[in-house]
């Protein structure tokens, strides 16, 4: 679905004017019957703005701008729009003198310009006149990151400047992929028309998104080190501080097993509460995004960890207990 079922997208460095999809657009470039059969070639107009997708670190304030015709994605389902039921034709409704609607990615929306649903998004088009962009529906993980959408009809009213199209989105079958990238490249470098495949693109966005997770796993899981590290310090504090109790105990007869299990019975209600109420606030912090995932609850890996904490707690308990009680309880009892 991030794809949107298009195989290749490409950007050209000069504004092509022609209709690719056209006989007449195709003779222009020379472009082979044989090799375009059965390929769509879905023409965007381009306002240039601040790279927004997460290839930028930086905060963009005015995204680039792709002018669409609706009908060119509606017609094909492309891509998966949030809210459930919002469609392109949404791009052609409710416009004004200084709004229109427009479906932005979900992961720019959120983290590049910082926004929500139904917010706005202000630009100035060549009259100088300040423009709102108002969000009516986000793409759903897709190769579209960085990018604000708008209906050709309103781009053409207010970037009257920005002519011809610079941005295309092409669907071929499969097999065919590598001869149309090659040809068209070939056909229109005049143009500077650069092509990857659509695969490639969305994965670029996921390994700097992956780069981002696994810096945030490798943290989490050092917090959790620690944290249960921290259990030990507790613990071995605890049995230090009644060092003289336990040694009253060793010298009435108990064995240094029996102290340990009876420590380990201290501290068991305290291992199992600070795991419930670490799952609970765990579940509720990310609920939300688990809730709007497509994949389910992830019960495998969430038990798979309790049971590693678990694990981890039991035995920092162990080890202080018994660094905490060597040698003889004796020596503690003769300062009494």
């Amino acid at each position: 679905p991030g794809t949107g079922g298009f195989a290749l997208v490409g950007e050209s460095a000069t504004p092509i004017y022609e209709d690719l999809n056209s006989p007449k657009g195709r003779e222009a470039y020379g472009l082979e019957e044989e090799t375009m059969r059965d390929v769509h070639v879905v023409p965007m107009r381009v306002k240039d703005g601040d790279d927004a997708s997460c290839l930028n670190l930086n905060r963009a304030l005015q995204p680039r701008l792709l002018g669409v015709k609706p009908s060119e994605l509606s017609d094909r389902g492309a891509f998966l729009l949030a809210p459930q039921g919002a469609g392109w034709s949404l791009l052609d409704l409710n416009a004004t003198a200084g709004e229109i609607p427009g479906i932005v990615d979900a992961n720019t929306l959120q983290w590049a310009i910082q926004k929500k649903l139904g917010d706005t998004v202000e630009y100035h088009d060549d009259r100088g006149q300040t423009l709102g962009v108002k969000v009516v529906a986000a793409i759903t993980g897709s190769m579209l990151q960085g990018n604000v959408l708008v209906a050709e009809s309103e781009f053409v009213k207010r970037f009257p400047n920005s002519g011809g199209y610079r941005f295309f989105l092409i669907a071929c079958p499969h097999e065919k992929t590598r001869a149309v990238r090659e040809h068209l490249s070939r056909q229109l470098s005049d143009r500077g028309l650069e092509l990857v495949s659509t695969a490639q693109r969305l994965g670029e966005f996921q390994a700097v998104e992956n780069t981002y997770l696994s810096i945030f796993q490798a943290l989490g899981g050092l917090g959790l080190l620690l944290g249960s590290a921290g259990l030990a310090i507790v613990v071995a504090r605890n049995v230090l501080e009644r060092r003289r109790e336990f040694g009253l105990l060793a010298a009435v007869g108990f064995r240094a097993r029996q102290l340990r299990q009876l420590v380990f019975a201290e501290h068991r209600r305290l291992i199992a509460a600070a795991l419930l109420i670490g799952t609970a606030s765990a579940l509720l912090a990310v609920w939300p995004n688990l809730a709007g995932k497509g994949g389910g609850f992830p019960v495998r890996e969430v038990v798979l960890l309790l049971v590693g904490l678990a694990l981890g707690c039991l035995f920092w308990t162990w080890l202080a207990t018994r660094l905490a009680l060597r040698g003889s309880g004796v020596a503690a009892l003769r300062s009494e």
